[in-house]
């Protein structure tokens, strides 16, 4: 879906059309696609994959952590995959094995959580200062132990270039994308 979205501009799942017809548009698609999941043409959520949310529930078995998320279709797809899950912080701070699903805009400022053995962000915003906070959410002065952060990227997404950006403290716009790897979908 992913390469004809590239190089086609259109792709097809299920029946529904997925449209990537202007650069901006393309790249969105792209990252949610990334993700396993996709807004059609009809503004309607679709869950395309969940092996990369699988693969999460799977690494992190029986340890505790905070997933952050960016598309509303995210969090529905996570919360099928983690039965133990909740988005308020406090209720995570408390219990020993909840998992805790947070959207990066609303959970990226004054949130706590460090008692999670891990951070890990799903997904990437496209801002450096949102990459920054959440990443503050796991650090406190009363942790024991180092405080671990995963970011886990899909091989066919955009999720590296947006990486690139926020490490370099730039945020990842159509701009930035095109000067520094090309037209948009290459």
């Amino acid at each position: 879906m992913i390469k004809s979205l590239k190089r086609q501009r259109i792709a097809h799942f299920e029946g529904v059309e997925v449209l990537g017809d202007t650069p901006a548009k393309l790249l969105t698609k792209l990252h949610q696609l990334s993700s396993g999941t996709v807004i059609d043409e009809k503004g309607e959520y679709r869950i395309i994959d969940r092996s990369k949310a699988e693969y999460v529930r799977d690494y992190f078995k029986g340890r505790k952590i905070a997933v952050f998320y960016v598309f509303r279709s995210e969090l529905e797809m996570l919360k099928e995959v983690f039965p133990n899950w909740t988005v308020s912080a406090e209720d995570f701070q408390a219990s020993p094995d909840k998992v805790f699903l947070g959207q990066f805009r609303s959970a990226r400022e004054g949130v706590r959580l460090d008692t999670a053995d891990a951070l890990v962000f799903f997904n990437l915003e496209f801002s450096y200062l949102s990459w920054e906070q959440a990443r503050n959410c796991i650090q406190s002065k009363e942790r024991t132990r180092e405080a671990a952060v995963y970011l886990v990227q899909s091989d066919c997404g955009i999720e590296r270039h947006v990486y690139e950006a926020v490490c370099r403290k730039k945020d990842f716009t159509l701009r930035y994308y095109m000067k520094n790897h090309g037209k948009a979908g290459e």
